[in-house]
């Protein structure tokens, strides 16, 4: 083998290593943002001040970062501005209800209803846009149906004062909003739009439309003074948040999108330790089962739609 070879080899093993280490990093953090958002409710912020600062909070550090890097946001077309109002309405509805979800019932759960995204994309191509019905993918969206209901009888879904069935239904759609939003990227070509302004608008948006439903169903938004306060915000803002878009879209360039969306499966099971460790979740064997089908139901989706494409 040649001298030429074998450092060209280990260039891409050196690439692949960090690309799962980046993958790994995006997934894991994003498991967090159950834990931030729900220490600052027992603060006693409401959900739309959490998600005015969680969003706020990355925009303007990605605006910096743009600025630094002198990368323009400027929109250049109306097919740009109409893409990411739509789009960071659908990413807004997911946070909202999945922060709705999260008080409600066990954010572990909530979190893995949401991991199922890519098995609702699957079945919303089959059912919208015509795309061949395999058996494999129509096993996949039949377990995954059972695993939510696994987790919907089983215990350990009930927290104190919420409501399960809000909880689970707030979930879902979360689910399905996360699941349009990807749709809806690709079939617009959203994804083309240069990422880094791409990224910014939606968190802008978000955070617009989060501060303005504040002032009018809260009639106010708090304004944040205490200091372990700013560290959950800066937790849910950077680390959840700008700290796992950006690893994520490092991973998807060194190692794909297939393996980097298998490895997602840590956002839910970081979530599910986190959650039995600091906001004492315990979970049963119905749910333990439910949670495992459902990891395991949409990593082999993902798998399988990678190996198809390519055949």
């Amino acid at each position: 083998m040649s001298t030429t070879l074998k450092k060209y080899e280990k260039k891409q093993k050196r690439i692949r290593i960090n690309g799962v280490f980046y993958a790994v990093i995006s997934s894991a953090s994003f498991g967090f943002s159950p834990l931030f958002s729900l220490c600052l409710i027992a603060a006693g912020l409401t959900n739309f001040d959490v998600l005015s600062y969680r969003w706020a909070t990355a925009a303007i550090v990605l605006m910096v970062y743009a600025a630094c890097k002198k990368k323009t946001l400027r929109l250049t077309s109306f097919d740009e501005v109409w893409k990411v109002v739509l789009l960071s309405a659908l990413r807004s509805i997911t946070a909202i209800t999945l922060l709705i979800g999260y008080e409600n019932i066990a954010s572990g759960i909530a979190s893995t209803i949401n991991f199922m995204y890519p098995v609702v994309v699957a079945l919303s191509m089959m059912i919208f846009f015509g795309e061949h019905k395999s058996p494999a993918d129509i096993i996949s969206i039949l377990v995954s149906i059972f695993g939510v209901y696994l987790l919907a009888s089983g215990d350990g879904i009930s927290v104190e004062g919420g409501n399960t069935t809000l909880g689970l239904i707030c979930s879902i759609i979360s689910a399905l909003s996360f699941a349009a939003y990807y749709i809806v990227m690709k079939r617009t070509k959203a994804d083309k739009i240069e990422v880094v302004k791409f990224t910014t608008w939606i968190m802008i948006l978000s955070a617009l439309y989060f501060i303005v439903c504040g002032l009018i169903f809260d009639g106010r938004l708090t304004i944040v003074t205490d200091g372990r306060q700013w560290f959950y915000i800066a937790g849910l803002g950077l680390w959840s948040t700008m700290v796992s878009n950006f690893t994520g879209v490092k991973a998807v360039r060194r190692i794909g999108p297939t393996f980097t969306s298998i490895l997602g499966a840590l956002q839910p099971l970081t979530a599910v330790v986190l959650g039995a460790i600091f906001l004492d979740e315990h979970f049963g064997i119905k749910t333990i089962i439910g949670i495992v089908l459902i990891m395991v139901t949409v990593m082999f989706t993902v798998a399988h739609k990678h190996t198809a494409k390519n055949h």
